[in-house]
């Protein structure tokens, strides 16, 4: 008998005795005699490649998020492999200083903007005196003029008393004497004849009456033109005199005033320009003090913001460095217990990740920035793109890294993990197999397919070898699910457990191996 089948045979008879004795339910005695299986599902595969290059993979952007500001850690929200957001809270610091700081800084701002406005009031008042001063420079320049117009004015009258009358006007006068006494002489000469023929009834008493009148008027106007005539000839009175000389002192005490309130008015615009400057200096300072208090509360603002830790970009947490309790300084973790990175937080953008490849110098001209790349983990194949190729050599290697781009959708692979690549020399296509899959012993290789949980044994036809893999040209299909480990242990017929998840179809089951393990048993 086949060795093989007949340990098969001894273990199940070990099963049934085993179920007989017991009474746990039978899927545990066949646990005990299972033979673990890996599937595989079939798809089309890139050919004439050669996967003779490998890399580590790394997260596409990698972004450090470290305080900017020192103190204690009061709270950790984020962990690794949490998926995050641009400005998520991360971890938070104590502000009770920060407080107490902010709140001396809002007195001394308060302060100093007291002290602004103070300067600035000043400043107003100090305008305004000086308005006022202007003002009354103005109105006394005014009484001024007036003063300097009544003394010329007060002086001409007093020279005109002091000096008498001019000839002209004395001759005038006596003209008018004269013209007075010849009238007299007329009006007396008049009455004395209407008094005549009046006596002798021959004029009417009102005729005569009229006549008398008449000497009595002409006898007024000449006392009046002698009296002007004499006050001419005579001259101002002592009198006159004394009123035209205080009419001139009273206009040169009006200049003198006038002149006094001037000088007092300039004198106050001068203090009040003082005042002006002094405010305005002051108001320089207040300025200046407010401005650096100002400045001194935005600090302190500013570095109350930096206690909370946020997310500098979108995506995975990466790793994690700090710890509640730990004494954190600015742009670092600290050194806290944590270990490893001085960075709090790193975070990665994981949808894509990229891998340095060494390419040997004498290669790197097939190289191009652009083209695609084949990119295997475990027999997860995907196709990559070249984004960078470094201007110079690696020192110790003498190669050359190209940086090829993997897009990473699902976030199945993980930064860390090692991949296989090569650049795809042709465009051709077929189906892959590990050779492990493919039993050669017999005058025909095949492979187990597990067709509804049964291995079937399936009968193929090998091609070329690529990279420890055969060219399946015949009995395989795309989607078919193939045994590619543990295959050797099988028989045509045997029951398979239906996986879960083929080893191609979701491989973010595991994150060490991107295969997934089934159950085999008789």
């Amino acid at each position: 008998m086949n060795p093989k089948r007949s340990s098969i045979v001894i273990a199940l008879l070990l099963m049934v005795s085993l179920t007989a004795c017991s009474t746990e339910p039978s899927t545990a005695a066949v646990q005990t005699t299972s033979n673990n299986v890996t599937f595989t599902t079939i798809k089309q595969q890139a050919l004439d490649v050669n996967y003779d290059l490998s890399g580590t993979l790394t997260a596409y952007n990698e972004t450090p998020v470290t305080f900017r500001t020192a103190g204690t850690v009061t709270a950790v929200k984020g962990e690794i492999g949490q998926q995050v957001n641009k400005g998520t809270v991360l971890a938070t610091l104590d502000t009770a200083d920060l407080q107490l700081s902010l709140a001396d800084a809002n007195q001394s701002v308060a302060a100093a903007q007291a002290d602004l406005s103070s300067a600035n009031a000043s400043l107003k008042d100090a305008q305004a005196a000086k308005q006022n001063s202007l003002a009354t420079v103005s109105s006394a320049n005014a009484q001024l003029e007036s003063a300097q117009a009544k003394i010329e004015s007060a002086r001409v009258s007093q020279q005109s008393v002091l000096s008498g009358a001019r000839s002209q006007e004395k001759a005038q006068a006596q003209n008018a004497v004269n013209k007075a006494q010849t009238a007299y002489n007329q009006a007396k000469a008049e009455a004395t004849r209407s008094q005549t023929l009046a006596s002798n009834g021959l004029l009417t008493q009102q005729e005569n009456e009229q006549a008398q009148t008449a000497l009595a008027d002409a006898t007024d106007s000449l006392k009046d033109a002698q009296a002007k005539l004499s006050l001419i000839i005579e001259g101002a009175s002592a009198s006159e005199r004394a009123s035209a000389a205080s009419t001139v002192k009273e206009a040169q005490t009006g200049i003198a005033n006038a002149q006094a309130t001037i000088e007092q008015a300039k004198a106050g615009v001068a203090q009040a320009e003082a005042g002006i400057a002094q405010s305005q200096a002051n108001i320089q300072k207040s300025q200046a003090s407010y401005d650096q208090a100002v400045i001194a509360k935005n600090k302190i603002v500013l570095s109350l913001s930096y206690t909370t830790l946020k997310a500098q970009a979108s995506g995975v947490i990466l790793e994690k460095n700090v710890s509640v309790g730990q004494t954190v300084s600015a742009g670092s973790s600290g050194g806290g217990a944590m270990g490893g990175s001085s960075d709090p937080f790193v975070i990665g953008e994981t949808t894509r990740l990229k891998v340095l490849l060494p390419i040997a110098d004498s290669e790197i001209n097939q190289w191009k920035v652009g083209q695609q790349v084949s990119v295997s983990l475990y027999d997860d194949v995907r196709t990559g793109k070249v984004t960078k190729l470094y201007p110079q050599t690696n020192e110790s290697t003498g190669s050359i890294n190209a940086e090829v781009t993997v897009s990473n959708p699902k976030q199945d692979w993980k930064p860390g993990q090692v991949i296989k690549a090569s650049r795809q020399a042709t465009t051709q296509k077929g189906i892959l197999l590990p050779v492990e899959a493919v039993i050669s012993t017999g005058d025909k290789p095949y492979v187990f397919r597990n067709n509804k949980g049964k291995a079937v044994q399936t009968f193929v036809t090998i091609g070329e070898s690529y990279n420890n893999q055969y060219l399946i040209k015949s009995g395989l299909q795309v989607g078919d699910q193939v045994v590619v480990q543990g295959a050797d242990r099988l028989f045509n017929g045997d029951a398979l457990a239906t996986p879960a998840n083929s080893s191609t179809a979701k491989t973010n089951q595991s994150t060490t191996k991107n295969q997934q393990e089934v159950t085999a048993h008789d």
